[in-house]
């Protein structure tokens, strides 16, 4: 069977995502009656084969995609690695903290990953033409094991770009100086402000806990906000981006003053529409 009509295994696949039921099929190459005579098995393969010739093209482009951003990640991390030029860089006043309050609600691979974040923040902030004060608060359990063990260079780090507490944000700022962002808040960020102080929820939940920064914020008494992705950029899928995507944004709109460009510079290609791709 070629490429082109091999039907979805495992799940996997165009087929797979479009949740279709053989009840309510209709296939495109047998009278319909005929396809009503095979076995719901046989059923469910002529359906998956017509639906992966359908689809195919989309799903390997997507997959394509996939592989050029971990390409570039890698290419990143390779960098990384790599002794680097010293920037000419400037310190902004801008303030943010990433909160590593969720230990408890992430699996071993979410903290391995959280974690990986965090030293991408760090990375990032490293570079910037302007840095802005990065603080990790609240990091216990799991994610400070892994820093003391796995990650222990982080003592290195300088001080400049980073610092850490097992404190949490609330206890190290002054209340009305908070704001929590999230992508569930109605407040829309317009720039940053020197006098407040930017908290980013340091999680990776695959959407499990709907609403649990926003509930955090409003619990505490503080302000809450998302960024203006929607304003600025039209993507294709939900608007949810991992904590160092966040903090790169963040970081380009503090050197750019221009959240267009903090975003299409960020933000994976494969997640905008065709219009915003060429624009």
């Amino acid at each position: 069977m070629s490429d082109s009509t091999k039907p979805a295994e495992n799940g996997n696949g165009p087929a797979a995502k479009k949740s279709l039921s053989v009840n309510d099929y209709v296939p495109t190459g047998m009278a319909l009656e005929e396809f009503h005579k095979l076995s719901r098995n046989q059923q469910k393969k002529v359906m998956q084969t017509e639906q992966w010739a359908l689809h195919a093209d989309e799903y390997k482009e997507k997959q394509r995609e996939k592989a050029r951003e971990s390409r570039k990640r890698k290419r990143a991390r390779q960098a990384d690695a790599r002794p680097q030029e010293k920037v000419e860089q400037t310190e902004s006043t801008v303030r943010i903290v990433l909160d590593m309050d969720f230990d408890d609600k992430m699996n071993d691979k979410e903290v391995k990953s959280m974690c990986s974040q965090v030293m991408r923040c760090y990375a990032v902030n490293r570079q910037a033409k302007r840095r802005v004060n990065l603080h990790i608060t609240k990091l216990h359990g799991r994610g400070s094991e892994r820093f003391a063990t796995a990650l222990k260079d982080h003592k290195m780090w300088s001080k400049e770009h980073i610092t850490f507490d097992d404190r949490e944000y609330i206890d190290r700022f002054q209340k009305d100086e908070l704001v929590y962002l999230t992508a569930d808040s109605d407040n829309v960020v317009e720039e940053l402000d020197q006098n407040t102080v930017y908290v980013v929820g340091g999680i990776v939940d695959k959407n499990r806990y709907p609403k649990l920064t926003l509930d955090k914020a409003q619990q505490q008494g503080i302000r809450h906000a998302r960024l203006p992705i929607g304003e600025y950029v039209k993507m294709s899928t939900r608007k949810v981006m991992t904590v160092n995507q966040i903090f790169e944004m963040l970081v380009k709109f503090v050197e750019t003053e221009d959240w267009k460009t903090a975003f299409m510079e960020t933000i994976p290609q494969r997640k905008f529409t065709e219009e915003d791709k060429t624009s």
